[in-house]
């Protein structure tokens, strides 16, 4: 418990950042990793291989952006340093173990920033129900001409959800309809942000989830996506996220993953959404 608090306390964060809860569920995420990686270890050697079957499929090897990379047991660090000129990993938050692993890498640098770009108005709406719900518009990446590759690791799925639960714990009266329209907008315009990039882009996330129970009896399924389409194809498995009795004696928490190795070409192929809609309320 004492370590569990230094860490905490000594974890280098973003105000915004340790305000909302993203340092927090780092943490929790990375506890949940020590007591279940031995169940996660299929879904994470499927996730690095996409990653480097994505690399293999650019001409050139400049530079890499991996998003949503913060723990780093799903990405392959060793051989993307080895493939690209410059790798650049971006998460909101980066725990103490991800930082001193990457020093290893002289070729490897870690980018603390939110790549929905609303995190910092974000507080204000929450405390002000006059000032609307902060509109996603990333910009960064956007104007290098170098960026050869763009994975987005199992972040789009989780981009509403600890800031949805921040504002249903805040003054701003915002019921489920209005939360869930502007989780769709981040979400969309995660997915239209990946698609104006330059070089090669993928794609993996979880689609959904489900409690299952020791007889096979699904007991819940829900959508993480908001109802957003995604196409046909791409490598498809599943989670095993919190097998019992990680959070019940008697039920396994399971989710849905798809990878696309090829984001664009399945995007264009399969018109998965539109442009990013308003935020609104």
């Amino acid at each position: 418990m004492l370590l569990d608090l230094l860490e905490y306390a000594l974890t280098p964060c973003s105000g915004p950042a340790r305000a909302l809860g993203f340092l927090k569920s780092s943490l929790q995420v990375q506890a949940r990793f020590r007591r279940c990686h031995r169940a996660w270890e299929p879904h994470l050697a499927r996730t690095r291989r996409v990653i480097l079957e994505a690399a293999e499929r650019c001409p050139q090897r400049r530079l890499a952006v991996i998003l949503g990379a913060g723990l780093l047991h799903d990405v392959p660090l060793r051989e993307l340093s080895e493939m690209f000129r410059e790798v650049v990993l971006v998460d909101i938050v980066f725990p103490w173990a991800s930082r001193v692993k990457v020093r290893r890498f002289p070729n490897v640098r870690l980018l603390a920033a939110d790549v929905t770009a609303t995190m910092d108005a974000l507080p204000q709406a929450a405390r002000d129900p006059a000032v609307p719900l902060p509109e996603s518009k990333p910009m960064r990446f956007l104007d290098e001409p170098g960026l050869d590759l763009t994975v987005s690791v199992n972040l789009l799925s989780q981009l509403p959800f600890i800031p949805t639960s921040y504002l249903r714990h805040s003054r701003r009266p915002v019921d489920d309809a209005a939360l869930a329209c502007w989780s769709r907008h981040l979400q969309d315009a995660h997915l239209d942000y990946l698609r104006r990039l330059h070089g090669h882009v993928a794609l993996i996330t979880d689609t959904g989830g489900r409690h299952r129970d020791r007889s096979g009896v699904v007991r819940k399924e829900w959508d993480n996506l908001h109802g957003l389409t995604l196409p046909e194809g791409g490598q498809r498995w599943e989670w095993e996220l919190a097998p019992a009795p990680e959070t019940d004696p008697e039920v396994d928490h399971v989710v849905n993953v798809i990878a696309f190795a090829d984001w664009s070409k399945s995007a264009r192929a399969g018109n998965a959404v539109g442009p990013a809609p308003a935020a609104g309320e």
